[in-house]
């Protein structure tokens, strides 16, 4: 019975790690691309610039999906360092590459999208 709960675990870690990238691209998509921010790009363009490290992140759909990947991925592994116990330093350690995962998954989304 135990080789079925591994199994499951592992399934339930793999259907959250498609949903962050789902998520991701959906945030990236809503910051840089959706018509309901435009204005926010558009007010930060005036208050900024159009070549400020803002305005780019704001209107590049791979610059904010790598920070708000990087958001989403710490929310999650909190939360497993919260209720599954995780040891701290495996949070920490698997943060980098899990956050780089999925905003490259979530921005390739994206891009595949289109307009």
């Amino acid at each position: 019975m135990p080789d079925f709960w591994c199994y499951l675990i592992n399934v339930i870690y793999l259907v959250a790690l498609v949903v962050l990238v789902l998520a991701a691209a959906r945030a990236a998509r809503l910051a840089s691309k959706d018509d309901i921010t435009a204005p926010l790009r558009l007010w930060i363009d005036r208050k900024r610039g159009e070549n400020s490290f803002w305005s780019a992140l704001m209107w590049c759909f791979w610059c904010s999906g790598v920070w708000l990947s990087g958001l989403l991925t710490a929310m999650a592994l909190s939360t497993a360092v919260i209720w599954d116990h995780w040891p701290i330093g495996l949070a920490a350690a698997t943060w980098i590459p899990l956050t780089l995962a999925i905003s490259y998954g979530g921005s390739r989304l994206v891009d595949l999208e289109g307009e």
